[in-house]
């Protein structure tokens, strides 16, 4: 009787030592998938980026092609590199000072609202 309950144990033990492994390997496999999806999604994403990049103008490029259609502008006789901004407009004139006398009596009408 005794060896049958020592064999029952080391079954159930191997058993269950399948089912841990199989559901492991079932958990690893799908975390694989994932991160293979993951690098094929971003590898995507790169490209485009470095496609959309690879469009536009930028840098030392934009420069020689900003002054290029300047050359080549609808003017000929137009200098645009001269232009210069307009002169901003002047201000306004300052508010003159008040005499002391206004000042001495804001004073102390101040000083007698406040109590002092």
């Amino acid at each position: 009787m005794r060896g049958w309950k020592v064999a029952a144990v080391a079954i159930g033990a191997v058993i269950a030592f399948f089912v841990v492994m199989s559901v492991v390997h079932v958990i690893i496999g799908i975390a694989f998938d994932v991160f293979i999806a993951a690098l094929v999604a971003g590898g995507i994403y790169v490209a485009i980026k470095m496609s959309q990049r690879g469009k536009e103008v930028s840098g030392k490029k934009k420069d020689r092609e900003v002054r290029e259609r300047r050359s080549s502008s609808a003017l000929p006789g137009m200098e645009l590199d001269q232009y210069s901004a307009p002169a901003p407009p002047p201000r306004p004139a300052q508010a003159t000072r008040p005499s002391s006398a206004d000042i001495d009596d804001e004073l102390a009408r101040l000083k007698r609202e406040m109590g002092s």
